[in-house]
């Protein structure tokens, strides 16, 4: 009878700890191979949990994780696109220090002070999860920039901004927004006429065969992914008469920025010790980036959308 597969963070620790990696019996396969914010645990407890709990319950982020990620991303990030990669994102934004801009999704609201010191904006980051937003808020107060880039918390199911702003910029936040037609009502209300919207967000390809690689990211994925299609998107801009300037397949980049971070992770893993918590922090997120990386061949694309909101009718 052939063995089971070794689940990659099976491998992973394997390798980093110098043992065997470990044998599964194969009815426990499926357990064994869903991590910690795997299949097993039911979409119904990250909902209940606001937002701020996984699929199995517990807490989507931690001290340990915000390490983790910015040992991987860079000071700041939690996602792929550091300090140098940003300009290239928003460079159709035309940033200046004259325009007020909102980003949606901000994380540790690396992207916002970037925008912020660079471009001279004032920007305020939008984080859904709160212990995010107060770490990230804590880092714009350290960088002196808490009233130019401040990071608040916000929910974004049910998202409204009374105050009309210039530009509005995320990045891969609206994938796991289950009323996008709301969200999107909202960010329209929200920009001033001439207003710019520049997003990036994981979208599935309506031509693509979508393949196992895709079922596993949609069932492992921490917080249950409800991605549209790339018309989907299209249609809803449209509908709300947000003129399309940019619809831009960016995988492949996407990809690559994950790939060369985790190489680059190995690399730093072989000079360092850490203790087991930080080490299953690890590789739980080389997992979940994994799992991202192969979906992109399997139906799921990463896509950059610009639109305009047109000027105000005499």
């Amino acid at each position: 009878m052939t063995a089971p597969v070794p689940t990659l963070k099976e491998r992973f620790l394997a390798w980093w700890e110098g043992i065997d990696v470990p044998r599964r019996e194969a009815g426990n396969d499926a357990a064994a191979g869903s991590g910690r914010d795997g299949p097993a645990g039911s979409a119904g407890a990250g909902q209940a949990g606001g937002r701020h709990m996984n699929r199995r319950g517990k807490p989507l982020w931690t001290a340990t994780r915000i390490e983790v990620v910015e040992k991987i991303w860079g000071p700041g990030f939690s996602s792929p696109g550091g300090d140098e990669f940003i300009p290239t994102i928003v460079k159709p934004l035309g940033l200046n220090p004259a325009m007020s801009v909102l980003d949606i999704g901000a994380g540790l609201g690396g992207a916002s002070r970037a925008m912020a010191k660079q471009y001279g904006t004032w920007i305020t980051g939008l984080e859904p999860n709160p212990v995010l937003a107060e770490a990230g808020m804590f880092r714009s107060q350290k960088a002196g920039l808490a009233r130019q880039a401040p990071i608040m918390p916000i929910d974004l199911e049910n998202f409204a901004w009374n105050k009309r702003v210039d530009a509005i910029f995320s990045k891969e936040a609206f994938y796991t927004v289950r009323n996008k037609d709301k969200l999107i009502d909202s960010i329209e209300a929200a920009l001033k006429p001439r207003g710019q919207l520049l997003f990036t967000d994981y979208v599935v390809d309506r031509e693509q065969i979508r393949g196992r690689d895709f079922d596993g990211w949609m069932s492992a994925e921490p917080v249950e992914p409800t991605p549209w299609t790339i018309e989907q998107y299209a249609a809803a801009l449209a509908q709300r008469n947000l003129d399309i300037r940019i619809t831009e397949d960016n995988s492949d980049t996407q990809r690559t920025l994950i790939l060369t971070a985790i190489q680059e992770l190995v690399r730093h893993l072989e000079t360092v010790s850490m203790d087991r918590d930080t080490k299953l922090a690890v590789v739980e997120e080389v997992e979940m980036w994994a799992r991202r990386v192969a979906a992109l061949s399997s139906g799921l694309r990463y896509y950059r959308f610009y639109a305009m909101k047109p000027a105000e009718l005499s």
